[in-house]
């Protein structure tokens, strides 16, 4: 199922179209019953079906929850799978030291869910969280994710572009006047930001970006940016609209064909983790 998604989106990346740009402009995808959001890459993959498939919302179940809560699933509808990690702590022997230490290990668990868009017999109505955010204070919401980064990179206006320098460690931005619309300052913004948290005082990914695909590092730098802004957006109740030209994202296409599903779920396991360092969430 996940070799049909990661194909689903190199299409639409090949016919000049972000599959997860599109975040929706209320809330993220949740689950219905237990009102917990999906994480990491569960997000995208719940966001880009909810718009391949023109889902009215982004609330889920799973079989079980639907039909306990006295509903159907309609014959024929296909699931979709979301990845749980079971986060274990097991005792193992240090040969250098001769001690125990503790080391975590990541257990993946896969389950099934369905949009409430394929059942029957559940008042959607009565899943969908309220919501507060309005035209005004959504911008107020992205300046309080900006001024509340832990040790943030310095942003500056010196320029007509949008990029992020490591050497000086500042993010450079056109003025908010210049862009279209408010929302694409802020996603500009937060993809810069994203960037900031691969130096070396924060999550130090661009070494390891480097060490991992080499050529192609700039590719997958770029994903987790893209990914974050994302995330961020969606966490602010913005709807991202900045495009990319065809050629960024026919690479994009090509880096995704050469490293299949891994480089999905490596970016986006990294994207979680620079939006966690900017809404200065735990990073483990």
């Amino acid at each position: 199922m996940i070799d049909i998604i990661v194909d689903m989106v190199i299409d639409s990346l090949e016919n000049g179209s972000v599959p997860w740009r599109k975040t929706w402009k209320d809330f993220s995808p949740m689950n219905a019953f237990s009102k917990r959001n999906y994480t990491g890459f569960n997000t995208f993959l719940l966001s880009f079906v909810c718009e391949k498939h023109n889902y009215l919302h982004p609330l889920f179940g799973t079989f079980k929850q639907i039909s306990e809560a006295g509903g159907k699933v309609r014959k024929g509808e296909k699931s979709f799978p979301v990845i749980f990690w079971k986060v274990t702590i097991e005792e193992k022997d240090n040969e250098e030291t001769g001690e125990d230490e503790q080391v975590k290990r990541f257990t993946p668990f896969c389950y099934s869910v369905f949009n409430l868009d394929q059942t029957e017999g559940i008042d959607m109505q009565n899943h969908i969280p309220e919501l507060t955010v309005n035209s005004n204070n959504r911008l107020e919401v992205c300046e309080s994710v900006i001024g509340n980064m832990p040790n943030p990179p310095r942003i500056v206006h010196e320029q007509q572009g949008a990029f992020y320098a490591p050497v000086p460690d500042k993010v450079n931005l056109p003025e908010i006047r210049y862009f279209n619309c408010s929302e694409e300052y802020y996603a500009a913004a937060f993809h810069e930001l994203a960037h900031s948290t691969g130096h070396s005082s924060r999550l130090n990914r661009f070494e390891e970006n480097r060490t991992l695909f080499i050529n192609n590092s700039y590719d997958y730098e770029e994903l987790i940016a893209e990914m974050s802004a994302t995330l961020l957006c969606s966490h602010c109740g913005i709807e991202q609209t900045v495009e990319n030209s065809v050629a960024y994202l026919t690479g994009w296409a090509k880096f995704l064909k050469e490293n299949r599903k891994s480089v999905l779920f490596g970016a986006a396991t990294k994207a979680q983790a620079a939006v966690n360092c900017i809404l200065g969430k735990p990073l483990t």
